[in-house]
């Protein structure tokens, strides 16, 4: 029963899409007669993203009290945050582009046509500026909506009494856009059949074989990196040692993971765990929280894997600078999305406004989210404790793991 609640929604979407593939397939005229109700989804859901991006990301910062990120510790995160990213979303490119560098070959969406991706210098500056305020408030202008919330944030913050007022009514505002993502999202099973189904009529077979593509590549993938790639950066944070420790540890937070399908869930389950791994507490409690919002690498390498998917749908040659626009974007969508509520969701649309996709491509790459769902939130919660474990290799040096006599550090009572 505590699994049926935990995934009973996602199941549900994805027995809702099933239904709709196989709709599609055996009853195209029905499949035709019901894709309004898809549009209405993904009409509602535009119609909310805009806002919802805006007052969740500028109230994070507004009304954020943590000013830790200024000490030696929160330095060595960063660092660690980003350089785990990075490794993530680079091995994930390259493993896909040599086994399977289209994920979404054979699968033709009617509609416009994709859009010629500039050089990465004018790609740079499309994605994060926007000529006039109109555009800014634009579902197509993602990246630029972000910064100029970030801006307000900011700005909100640094006035303190006289921003307090305005931060307050931010962090209202997005309680309320959040709630109503939710009010969306029962239509989801509705709004996604009737997409799927319209959609079959159109591709054919090829978006179930892809589908099938995208859940081997992720999962092998990311099973590799859970344990090769953990096993590294607990080595590099203390050897044989670390390693053994960190595994001898991981099998409660693992659990905890793959049971409730929350990073934040999973939080303090990784607080016990982290200090038995040799972690000092004083460190355990600021990376392990704060990697609960940022750090996710398994959202990265989904983001990798969604961005190829759309590219390999509308024929995008991959170049060397778009490359690094993947890695970029991805990591961007695994980090910084982390931190916003509704994160995948902006993330997705993110992915579309970077790389001009049509809006037809967002149930696409959500459909994905579901799919790769268990295992990226293994590694999104998981990877917070090894991440604690290289912060304390580069804040206590070599020989952290032979503190307290080479004992496991002890929580406080």
């Amino acid at each position: 029963m505590k699994l049926l609640k935990t995934y009973g929604f996602s199941l549900l979407l994805i027995l809702s899409i099933s239904a709709g593939l196989l709709l599609g397939s055996f009853h195209p005229g029905a499949a035709r007669a019901i894709r309004p109700l898809g549009d209405l989804f993904l009409n509602l859901l535009f119609m909310i993203i805009v806002p919802l991006v805006f007052f969740t990301v500028s109230s994070s910062i507004a009304v954020s009290a943590d000013s830790r990120r200024l000490t030696r510790t929160s330095s060595a995160m960063v660092i660690v945050f980003l350089a785990t990213s990075l490794v993530a979303a680079v091995g994930a490119l390259l493993f896909m582009l040599i086994v399977q560098p289209s994920p979404g070959a054979g699968v033709v969406l009617k509609g416009q046509p994709v859009q010629e991706v500039p050089s990465l210098l004018a790609q740079l500056v499309k994605a994060f500026t926007a000529s006039d305020f109109p555009e800014l408030i634009s579902r197509r202008s993602m990246l630029p909506l972000i910064v100029f919330s970030i801006g307000v944030g900011l700005a909100t913050r640094s006035s303190k009494e006289a921003g307090a007022s305005f931060g307050r009514f931010l962090a209202g505002g997005a309680q309320v856009f959040i709630r109503m993502v939710d009010y969306v999202m029962y239509a989801a099973p509705i709004g996604l059949l009737a997409w799927f189904a319209a959609t079959v009529v159109d591709t054919g077979e090829a978006l179930a074989a892809a589908y099938f593509n995208v859940f081997i590549v992720y999962y092998t993938f990311s099973a590799f990196y859970f344990v090769a790639g953990f096993s590294l950066y607990a080595f590099l944070a203390g050897g044989v040692v670390a390693v053994r420790r960190f595994w001898a540890h991981m099998l409660e937070p693992s659990l905890t993971a793959l049971g409730t399908c929350s990073s934040m869930a999973t939080m303090p389950v990784n607080l016990e765990a982290a200090p038995k791994m040799g972690v000092p507490q004083g460190i355990s409690d600021v990376v392990i929280p704060v990697g609960a919002a940022l750090h996710k690498d398994g959202s990265v390498i989904g983001g990798v894997l969604k961005i190829l998917f759309a590219m390999s749908l509308f024929h995008q040659e991959l170049t060397f600078s778009r490359l690094i626009v993947v890695v970029g974007v991805a990591i961007l969508v695994g980090v910084v999305m982390g931190a916003i509520p509704s994160g995948g969701m902006i993330g997705e649309m993110l992915i579309l406004s970077v790389f001009g996709f049509p809006p037809e491509t967002l149930p696409l790459l959500a459909a994905i989210s579901v799919i790769i769902d268990p295992l990226a939130t293994l590694l999104n919660a998981t990877g917070d404790n090894v991440a604690a474990m290289l912060v304390t290799r580069l804040t206590d040096g070599v020989a952290w793991e032979e503190k307290e006599g080479g004992q496991p550090w002890a929580r406080k009572a």
